[in-house]
């Protein structure tokens, strides 16, 4: 570099150095507020995606973003079906309404938007509302959980009764979520299964060798009744009128009751003890039905 360009530069930074601190920051508030700024409305999954990345990432590969696909490949899906399988059904169903099938074609499945509503203060992580209300508002299984709602049996109880959907089906408090058995090979000793995030009595391989026992004790109770139902609606296919008013609604009961647990899905995961009672009583009342028909 010569002397004249060093004398140059030198000069400039002098200059630079002289200037008031006040002219300074007067230049760049004037320069920053010419900008053109971009607040998101957050209106949309668009306007979540430019700030949480991550969260999208997760969210594409979960459930909630395939909720409209699975429900549009049914034919008879009504408004009740939208209302919980796409964002305009869900916020229509909020306010008491039902959305109009007429404009399913421009629906959006279940996004960020259906669940917070950013800058609300009413409830934690800006939900629209208290978490445990909003799981239940689609999901069904809070029921199960308790222990009620089955045609002839108590109210039964058990120690996940009182537990919060998202205690187990957000254990890493992101938007995955997954559900991390004990006995999933992908789970390593720095990485907790969902489990034992609340079960500190016991050890993992414990709980690894215990979990599909009882969803194989599910299996071998459930798997017969299932059969024996199969065989009674065909006989009765074959003639309707094979059954007295009082077992037909013995059968209507049952069919309800094993609804409720198909519709679970957990296996027995979420209340196996209900489960076991629902299934007891199937089996008692399917023996009575069988020989009827005989």
């Amino acid at each position: 570099m010569t002397k004249t360009a060093r004398r140059k530069i030198t000069g400039m930074a002098f200059t630079l150095a002289g200037v008031p601190a006040a002219a300074v920051v007067l230049f760049l508030i004037t320069g920053l507020s010419a900008q053109e700024k971009s607040i998101p409305d957050h209106s949309s999954l668009t306007d979540c995606r430019m700030c949480h990345a991550e969260t999208y990432k997760m969210w594409e590969t979960a459930g909630h973003s395939k909720a409209l696909a699975s429900a549009v490949k049914v034919p008879s899906a009504d408004a009740d079906c939208i209302g919980c399988h796409s964002l305009e059904g869900f916020m229509a169903k909020l306010q008491g309404t039902k959305v109009d099938l007429a404009q399913k074609e421009n629906f959006h499945p279940i996004t960020c938007v259906a669940c917070h509503k950013p800058g609300s203060k009413d409830n934690p992580k800006q939900l629209i509302k208290d978490s445990e209300k909003l799981c239940n508002e689609c999901h069904t299984q809070r029921a199960v959980l308790e222990g009620k709602g089955a045609k002839g049996i108590e109210d039964t109880r058990s120690f996940h009764s009182g537990v919060k959907c998202i205690s187990c089906h957000m254990s890493e408090k992101n938007h995955d979520m997954k559900l991390f058995r004990p006995d999933d090979p992908k789970v390593t000793e720095d990485h907790l299964d969902t489990c034992t995030r609340c079960h500190k009595d016991n050890n993992r391989k414990m709980r690894a060798k215990q979990l599909p026992e009882w969803l194989e004790f599910y299996k071998e109770a459930m798997d017969p009744i299932e059969a024996d139902m199969r065989t009674i609606s065909a006989r009765l296919k074959e003639k309707p009128d094979m059954l007295n008013a009082d077992l037909k609604a013995k059968l209507s009961d049952v069919r309800a009751n094993l609804f409720i647990l198909q519709r679970d899905a957990s296996l027995g995961a979420h209340n196996l003890d209900f489960a076991l009672e629902i299934m007891a009583k199937a089996s008692k009342d399917i023996k009575e039905i069988k020989a009827a028909i005989k």
